[in-house]
């Protein structure tokens, strides 16, 4: 391997690992507040038409969403990676088993002191990659954060709101004014449930929703939020995993287990029982973990996705790798592309799976000549 800058290496990392605030302080409620000013500044700008569909319009690249290429030689992983043909052309089905829902919080700039033209990757939230390729915008109240979509259409997010704008006060998950609702919205984008779920001193986090219940990682451990009443119940402690669940930078669970990942070196998955918090697996890849870490519909497979680091300056392969839950067997590891250039988020940014055997995933990256990401969207078939 070419030896590889430290700087690069430390942003891939940093890139990579990085993990939002908790839902508990005014820090992710400004954070928000700045992805938006920068989202309708960018709206401005010249070549945006053909990045994000900020006016409501579909994506151009994502208008022809393209099969995998064939894998690249096998990922060094903890587990025997099972023999599989190059990945062949797969048609998602018609009504996919899980929604490709994307939020990205982006990260433009300017060069000539601020006055020349954007480059970055613009942020967008709750933005829906369908079936066919085109895209749609969901309409999300200011301050949404972390989209989860349930199959019936509806959107399931937290609202977060600074009740004291412009009034100075220690921040912090103790902060006085500021309210952490969780919002349902309906399949035309309308408010069904706006309901106050914060505990002042506490963080929360929203994990996922099987329809009915809204998954809520808390101080305390994972909770089931029952969207129709309110009522939680909780899953799993922290202390009977033995492990802060609300720390993990990544989750996803069904109803007898779960899948997490953190933020130390390396990429590692850990699937634990829902029933006594025991890990059961570490799955582990030669790389850094990316967005998108999700359980098969039926919960027997988990699709990773992760980056390998850069055997050359500036070349950095958006893989995904699938493995049996049970066994920690690997059943796929696959090239979903490769970034050439200096892209600031130039990551895989979502991933969902069209059935039990089809996942599709939406990166990002820099067309040759272009100043703005790109989203492109893969799909991958697991033999």
């Amino acid at each position: 391997m070419a030896a590889v800058p430290e700087d690069l290496i430390e942003a891939v990392h940093r890139a990579a690992q990085a993990t939002p605030p908790h839902a508990a302080d005014l820090a992710n409620v400004h954070r928000r507040r700045r992805a938006r000013r920068r989202r309708r500044a960018a709206a401005t700008a010249g070549g945006l038409a053909a990045l994000v569909a900020l006016t409501g319009g579909a994506l151009p690249m994502l208008a022809d969403a393209r099969s995998a290429p064939a894998p690249a030689t096998p990922s060094r992983t903890s587990a025997a990676p099972a023999t599989s043909p190059p990945a062949t052309p797969v048609v998602p089905a018609a009504v996919p088993a899980q929604r490709l829902v994307i939020d990205v919080a982006g990260e433009t700039w300017r060069g000539d002191n601020g006055t020349g033209p954007a480059a970055g990757l613009p942020g967008v939230a709750a933005v829906e990659v369908l079936p066919d390729g085109t895209v749609r915008r969901h309409r999300v109240p200011d301050g949404w954060e972390q989209t989860v979509a349930s199959a019936d259409g509806r959107l399931i997010g937290l609202q977060l709101t600074d009740l004291r704008p412009g009034v100075h006060r220690r921040d912090g998950p103790d902060v006085e004014g500021l309210s952490v609702k969780l919002v349902v919205l309906g399949p035309d984008d309308s408010v069904q449930t706006a309901r106050e779920i914060r505990v002042r001193g506490a963080g929360v986090e929203l994990l996922g929703t099987d329809g009915t219940v809204a998954y809520l990682a808390r101080d305390g451990g994972v909770v089931a939020h029952d969207l129709a009443t309110g009522r939680e119940e909780m899953l799993l402690r922290s202390s009977t995993a033995g492990v802060d669940l609300l720390a993990a930078s990544r989750t996803d669970l069904k109803p007898d287990h779960l899948v997490e990942q953190r933020t130390d070196d390396g990429c590692h998955t850990d699937v634990r029982r829902l029933t006594d918090g025991k890990r059961i697996a570490r799955l582990t890849l030669d790389g850094l973990c990316e967005n998108g870490l999700r359980l098969s519909p039926n919960g027997r497979l988990v699709a990773v996705p992760y980056q390998r680091l850069p055997d050359r300056v500036g070349d950095r392969e958006q893989r995904l790798a699938v493995f049996d839950v049970a066994t920690g067997t690997l059943r796929t590891d696959r090239l979903v592309g490769t970034s050439h250039r200096a892209s600031a988020a130039g990551r895989i940014q979502g991933v969902a799976w069209a059935d039990e055997t089809t996942v599709r995933v939406a990166w990002t990256d820099r067309p040759e000549g272009a100043r703005l990401d790109s989203v492109d969207v893969v799909t991958v078939a697991v033999r």
